[in-house]
């Protein structure tokens, strides 16, 4: 049969910033092909270059902002116009007060209530002041939006419990990167070379990285490699240069490695010893693929939300005065083999959670 539906993915982040949003939004893609849709999508990039944003919640709610906003951008309103279904991909985009999550969450908005369209928020975190503490402002803004939407599913446990606190009638689920590795994991083959993997972070700062590649040069086992993973389809994380650079210059034989590939980036996480990493999704693939890893903050409490979830540690804060110390031991236990894995019980769970992201479609 041909798809005799279509559906509209908002914020698609397959072509962008790394590997693991690639996987995100491609799994939903191709979940939306199954479930009979013929999707198309709108990118992350787009979604943050549009101009004006709205600036308040008058403004998010007016019907002249909407007119002055879908004009400025018709194919947009086309777009939403054709669809029968709009999926967003929220991942890690709702959060504070930019022109991105603005965008966004005007045109979730506007699809419901002047396009009436079903709108479903899927895989994301949702974070309207940065963190888990309130914001008048913010939390009104991001409220008034998605409590009017059919559906919202946010990835971990801290965005379901700000999404409750503001009323939205959201399900719990989960990010939707393992899923996307278990639908292909019969075409990975893991490089067995037993490296430690380490990967930089959207708000790492220089003294982390340098103690990063300094304790891990220190701890790793004789003649062990240390790989700096980086890739993306297109426009790679632009931080990534620096830190690089930075552990570089901390421990002369931590080598580069850009993944050309989704599976060359999967492959090498699943190969690796253990990963040290800023950076969620690395994280997750790692938990997918049953490969330890020690996790430092992102620019929002995602990752300490899905530690806790996963019953992990919670990420080495980079302030935190025993940060060396703390780095040494979980680096010496992945390095002896005693470094905590997820386990297949948990595994099967967080698969079960992705899942909650498609239902009723």
């Amino acid at each position: 049969m041909f798809p005799e539906r279509t559906a509209l993915i908002l914020n698609f982040t397959g072509n962008t910033y790394h590997w693991g949003c690639f996987g995100t939004s491609y799994e939903i893609y191709q979940t939306l092909l199954e479930r009979g849709y013929a999707p198309s999508f709108l990118s992350v990039n787009a979604m943050h270059a549009l101009r004006p944003s709205p600036q308040s919640l008058e403004e998010m709610l007016s019907r002249s902002f909407a007119v002055q906003m879908t004009n400025a951008h018709p194919f947009i309103r086309t777009a939403i116009t054709e669809t029968d279904l709009i999926v967003v991909n929220g991942e890690g985009t709702l959060h504070r007060q930019a022109p991105g999550p603005l965008n966004l969450l005007f045109f979730m908005f506007a699809a419901r209530a002047y396009f009436d369209k079903p709108v479903h928020l899927v895989n994301h975190s949702f974070y309207p002041s940065g963190g888990r503490e309130p914001s008048a402002a913010a939390d009104a803004m991001y409220a008034a939006v998605a409590t009017k939407l059919n559906r919202v599913v946010p990835r971990e446990p801290y965005s379901m419990e700000i999404a409750r606190r503001l009323g939205v009638a959201a399900v719990q689920g989960f990010d939707c990167l393992p899923r996307f590795i278990m639908r292909h994991k019969d075409e990975l083959a893991p490089l067995k070379i037993g490296a430690l993997i380490l990967s930089g972070g959207i708000a790492m700062p220089e003294h982390v990285a340098r103690t990063i590649a300094r304790v891990a040069g220190k701890c790793r086992s004789p003649g062990q490699k240390l790989i700096y993973l980086t890739g993306a389809k297109k426009f790679p994380a632009s931080e990534d240069a620096n830190i690089f650079r930075w552990m570089k210059s901390e421990q002369e034989d931590v080598q580069a490695y850009n993944a050309e590939s989704m599976e060359d980036w999967l492959d090498m996480i699943g190969g690796a010893t253990g990963m040290i990493s800023g950076r969620f999704h690395h994280s997750l693939a790692a938990a997918a693929l049953g490969v330890p890893f020690i996790t430092f903050p992102s620019n929002t409490p995602k990752i300490q939300a899905t530690n806790e979830m996963l019953e992990l540690e919670p990420p080495i804060a980079y302030d935190d005065p025993a940060l060396e110390e703390k780095l040494a031991t979980a680096v010496t236990a992945i390095v002896s083999g005693k470094g905590r894995v997820v386990d297949e019980s948990m595994r099967r769970r967080i698969l079960e959670l992705a899942e909650v992201n498609f239902a009723g479609l």
